[in-house]
């Protein structure tokens, strides 16, 4: 397949009062087109942090500092803040956590639709308000017209982000990144906002990177899964190695914490310790303070993010810096 996204070695960090705090550290991947893929973790890890960085919406303090992140070719941290207008919501578009706030409260849904595609579509009004019409009705909102002339407040919170759904995907673009679709939503709204991601990105040949901590929703849509923690990668795979055969020990944990009904006997397991400060990480591995087989080693040198023999899966452990040694450790632990 090929590549869509290629993130190389990118670090974003944010400098503040109290000093430089590396919230992305070094972090690379790739998507291909049509794939869909997770970046999964604990709060803080950077996950977010990354999607901003991909399409050049961190704020100050904030900054990239180093990498590439190339879209079809195109490095879109050395492009100018004009080009990169033209590349958020044609090319790349964005789905973010909260609709209500990522929503002028202000202006009508229609009014807002409409916006999107006369600057980048550079449709007549006329022809933009039948094309966001019918974009309603595609993600699944019935009365179409009447949601066209209301204000995002008389919405629900299914219905807000079905129409985040219909503006992100209304040019048609070949990345959409999702920042938590479906946090705020209850379980049944949740599935029914992922089958239409699903349903929607098939038809359009969209990419799709999502941003969770939600190993469900991770399950139900992923191709592939990157595990971040404290700013880095540590762990990538395809979907049903990862939660088959999972590497790393935070991604053990990660996926043993996860409730499974079928197997509730009344206690979750649990990653004892909390996540580093990111302006206080430990030396070596970050994970070491809370790895239940940590060597010394971990504790003194950070391990290299490598490929796993004979496949695309990548580890952060120096459990596998000897792959024959490092399988040995994980059937042991």
């Amino acid at each position: 397949m090929n590549k869509l996204l290629e993130v190389n070695q990118l670090k974003t960090y944010f400098f503040t009062d109290n000093g430089t705090i590396p919230s992305v550290d070094g972090v690379s991947f790739s998507i291909d087109k049509g794939q869909t893929t997770a970046i999964v973790g604990e709060s803080g890890c950077g996950k977010s942090v990354t999607s901003y960085s991909i399409m050049r919406l961190v704020d100050s303090p904030g900054k990239i500092v180093n990498g590439e992140v190339q879209f079809e070719g195109k490095d879109l941290t050395k492009v100018t803040e004009k080009e990169m207008r033209t590349v958020r919501g044609n090319e790349i578009s964005m789905i973010f956590q909260e609709p209500l706030t990522s929503l002028n409260p202000v202006i009508k849904i229609g009014n807002q639709l409409d916006e999107i595609l006369i600057l980048h579509q550079k449709m007549s009004r006329i022809k933009a308000k039948k094309q966001s019409i019918a974009m309603l009705q595609k993600v699944g909102i019935p009365r179409g017209e009447q949601i066209y002339r209301s204000y995002p407040h008389e919405l629900s919170g299914g219905m807000r982000q079905r129409v985040m759904i219909a503006m992100a995907l209304s040019c048609n673009p070949k990345l959409l990144i999702a920042d938590e679709p479906t946090t705020a939503l209850d379980v049944t709204i949740q599935a029914q906002i992922l089958k239409l991601m699903k349903k929607l990105t098939e038809d359009y040949q969209t990419s799709i990177l999502l941003i969770t901590h939600d190993l469900g929703v991770v399950a139900e849509i992923a191709d592939r899964v990157i595990v971040m923690y404290s700013g880095q990668v540590v762990e990538e795979a395809d979907v049903f190695t990862l939660f088959a055969n999972p590497k790393h020990p935070y991604t053990r944990g990660l996926l043993a914490s996860t409730l499974q009904l079928d197997e509730y006997k009344g206690n979750l397991d649990t990653i004892q310790g909390n996540v580093p400060s990111p302006s206080n990480k430990p030396t070596g591995c970050y994970f070491h303070p809370r790895c239940p087989v940590a060597k010394d080693i971990c504790r003194k040198e950070m391990p290299q993010l490598k490929n796993l023999e004979q496949t695309n899966n990548r580890v952060r452990c120096w459990l596998f810096e000897d792959e024959k040694e490092g399988l040995l450790h994980a059937e042991n632990a």
